[in-house]
C-alpha cells in the first residue's frame, strides 16, 4: 500500500513553495536512506549535531578505507599506514590527514611505495603517528552524513548517531540537475531505492 506523509509547510504562501516542499520530501526519502550509529572515543569527537561528517567504514566499502598512521617520515613525505591498501591504476586518490588544529585535511596520493606505504604531496602542519586517515577513491562516492545526536556512555566513550547527507539534493530540487548515481562501496550486493513515490499539494 501506499505511506502517506502529511506535513505542514510554516510560512508558505504559495503552490510553487508547497510543491517545492513536497519535493525536499520525496527526494530525501529516495536519497538520504541511510542512517548510522557508532562509538567513539573523546580524541574522535569533533564534530556537534547538525555538522557534516565523512564516515569511512571498511566492511562497507568491501575495501580498506580508513585506520591510523604507523609512522610519518617527513624528508619523503611518505606515511607508514597500520595496514595494507589498494589504490587504483588510474584516476586521482587522496588521504583525508588530521592536521594539529583537529581538523581534516586532504591531501594527494602521488605514490604506492609498499602495500601499507603511501607518499603524499604535502603533509600537513601537525600530522602525528597514530592519528586517523582516510581514503578518497576514484571509484567510490564520500559517505557524508548529518550528525543528528551525540550521547556519553558510563565508559567515557560517546555514542553517535548520524543520517545520510546528500549534497547535490538542493541542486536536484531547485533546478531539476541530474547526477550519474555512484555507489559507496565495491560489494555487489545493494538494496534498491524506494520507488514511485507522488506528492500532492492541498491547501488547508
Amino acid at each position: 500500500g501506499r505511506n502517506l506523509l502529511k506535513m505542514d509547510a510554516f510560512g508558505c504562501t504559495s503552490r510553487g513553495q508547497a510543491h517545492r516542499a513536497g519535493l525536499w520530501v520525496i527526494k530525501t526519502e529516495l536519497l538520504e536512506t541511510q542512517t548510522v550509529d557508532f562509538t567513539l572515543g573523546s580524541q574522535g569527537l569533533r564534530h556537534t549535531p547538525g555538522d557534516i561528517i565523512e564516515i569511512c567504514d571498511n566492511d562497507y566499502a568491501g575495501t580498506l578505507t580508513g585506520g591510523r598512521v604507523l609512522s610519518i617520515d617527513a624528508a619523503t613525505r611518505t606515511l607508514t599506514l597500520d595496514r595494507e591498501v589498494t589504490l587504483p591504476g588510474t584516476g586521482a586518490s587522496t588521504v583525508n590527514l588530521i592536521n594539529g588544529s583537529g581538523k581534516p585535511v586532504s591531501v594527494d596520493i602521488t605514490a604506492h611505495p609498499a602495500p601499507d606505504r603511501i607518499q603524499v604531496s604535502t603533509l600537513p602542519d601537525g600530522v602525528e603517528t597514530y592519528g586517523v586517515w582516510g581514503l578518497s577513491l576514484p571509484s567510490l562516492r564520500r559517505r557524508l552524513f548529518r550528525c543528528v545526536s551525540i550521547r556519553e556512555n558510563t565508559d567515557g566513550t560517546f555514542a553517535i548517531t548520524a543520517v545520510q547527507h546528500v549534497p547535490e539534493k538542493e541542486a536536484i530540487v531547485d533546478n531539476g540537475a541530474r547526477f550519474e548515481p555512484q555507489s559507496g562501496t565495491l560489494n555487489s550486493v545493494i538494496p534498491p531505492a524506494v520507488q514511485h513515490l507522488t506528492v500532492e499539494v492541498s491547501a488547508a
